[in-house]
C-alpha cells in the first residue's frame, strides 16, 4: 500500500500515515467541509489530499473492509483502524512473537 500511495501522490501517503499535512491547527480544514467556499487555498489544498487519499483507500480494500473504515472522517483514521484491525496493537504483536519464539523453541524432529 506504501509504494501505491506514494506512487499517486507522496503527499497522500503523508497524510494517510500521519494525517493533514502541516497546516496551523486553527487553519486545518473540518473533516466535512459545509463552507467549502470559503476556505483559503492551503484549507483547499489539505481537503484535497485527504480525499484523494480517502478515494485511494477505499479503491484500495474490499467490500468487507469498508464496512469497517466506512464511518471514519479522515484517511489517517482509516489507516489506524486498517492497521489495528490486521496488524493488532503493539501487545499483540509482542504475544504473536512470543508465541513464534515459543513454538520455534518446541520444534523437534519426531521418531520415524
Amino acid at each position: 500500500m506504501k509504494i501505491y500511495a506514494k506512487s499517486y501522490d507522496v503527499k497522500v501517503w503523508r497524510d494517510i500515515k500521519k494525517g493533514n499535512y502541516p497546516l496551523p491547527v486553527a487553519t486545518q480544514p473540518p473533516a466535512y467541509p459545509k463552507y467549502i467556499d470559503k476556505y483559503t487555498d492551503e484549507q483547499m489544498a489539505v481537503a484535497q489530499v485527504n480525499a484523494k487519499a480517502i478515494n485511494l483507500l477505499y479503491n484500495a480494500i474490499s467490500g468487507e473492509e469498508n464496512e469497517k473504515i466506512s464511518s471514519c472522517d479522515t484517511a489517517k483514521e482509516m489507516w489506524d483502524k486498517l492497521e489495528v484491525t490486521y496488524e493488532g496493537t503493539s501487545k499483540v504483536k509482542e504475544t504473536r512473537i512470543n508465541m513464534f519464539v515459543h513454538d520455534n523453541e518446541l520444534f523437534q524432529m519426531k521418531e520415524g
